[in-house]
């Protein structure tokens, strides 16, 4: 098992305002030279074999695996852009979905299991596992709209450090309950993530999105179904988050990291203008192994898809059901893009 590492030789895109500018690791000179530099992604392509990646995660490696760091608020210099037009897609059902009705959206900010596996939305959320220099790792991810039907949404935190360097061996495994891989492991392809939380760590850019490899000759998506997404536009919003907690915020006994979770509420953007963050809040306990987990907008249950505006990405006080993520602008843009063309 290897860490990969921003040096010289590997090779790395950078999407600056919606165009991919390919090159060697001198490509994070181009982000550093342009306005937006922060909104910019960029793109790791996987060097390991499928196999080796599936190899590296034993099913012992899997259940020690420990929940990612969650890291604290942190804001550097440059704001998002906010310039490329908004972006949004719908989502589809897969194979497995059976319709269960429509149910009223109250607000729940004390996390609670969600029972209902086999169908969407549980095929569309999984655990993401990943190794970090110091062992093996896991977050949330789930699968969103995409032309290559392999793409999955995360947190920045659960991709890179934050100080150029990438973690590695990607694995997703939609619908996990506790037990078993009942839609399969899926090996990743490449990764992005936005220049602002790549180098620098800024809270405002701690998103990441992943493409997948197809597994016999079939996508992911085209196996779980697929949410849909919103970028570029407004930070108040009723969704629903999902995530597989190990503890919560405030801390409440029973939360194992086995179980999908879910809350709802209504989302608004943290702060008194002038001084806000470029983030969106919730009110949601869930805490380490949810990040990277959805915030979906307009969740039907009847189809089991809804609209990805957020994912969960820190607690700015750790006695505080307060959760936030990054506001999906430019860099959610960018990152998009930049998997699209993997």
């Amino acid at each position: 098992m290897r860490s990969t590492r921003w040096a010289g030789g590997v090779t790395a895109v950078v999407v600056l305002g919606g165009m991919l500018v390919h090159g060697t690791a001198q490509a994070a000179t181009t982000a550093d030279a342009v306005p937006g530099k922060a909104s910019a992604a960029v793109v790791q392509q996987s060097g390991t074999s499928e196999k080796d990646v599936l190899a590296a995660w034993t099913p012992e490696r899997m259940r020690a695996a420990k929940p990612a760091d969650v890291p604290t608020e942190r804001h550097g210099a440059e704001p998002q852009s906010h310039v490329l037009p908004a972006q949004s897609a719908p989502g589809a059902a897969g194979p497995k979905v059976r319709p269960q009705g429509p149910a009223a959206l109250a607000a729940l900010s004390q996390s609670q299991v969600w029972t209902t596996h086999g169908q969407m939305p549980a095929t569309t959320v999984g655990k993401l596992y990943f190794d970090e220099p110091d062992g093996g790792h896991q977050c949330t991810a789930s699968v969103i709209s995409s032309t290559n039907r392999s793409m999955i949404w995360t947190a920045g935190h659960c991709v890179t450090d934050g100080a150029k360097h990438w973690y590695s061996n990607f694995v997703f495994v939609p619908d996990y309950a506790g037990s078993g891989e009942p839609l399969g492991r899926w090996t990743w392809k490449s990764v992005s993530a936005p220049n602002g939380y790549f180098d620098g760590k800024d809270s405002d850019y701690d998103l990441a999105a992943i493409t997948l490899w197809p597994r016999d000759g079939v996508r992911v998506a085209n196996v779980t179904g697929w949410q849909g997404y919103k970028f570029g536009s407004g930070y108040d919003w009723n969704v629903y988050e999902f995530g597989y907690p190990f503890d919560t915020h405030p801390a409440r006994t029973g939360i194992t990291g086995q179980q999908l979770r879910y809350c709802t509420g209504t989302t608004w953007r943290p702060g008194i203008w002038p001084f806000q963050p470029d983030q969106e809040a919730i009110h949601c306990d869930q805490g380490h192994g949810a990040s990277g987990g959805p915030w979906l907008d307009d969740l039907q249950l009847a189809h089991g898809w809804g609209y990805l505006v957020g994912n969960v990405s820190y607690h700015p006080d750790d006695n505080s059901d307060e959760e936030r993520s990054p506001h999906f602008g430019d860099a959610a843009i960018n990152v998009y893009n930049a998997q699209q063309a993997a």
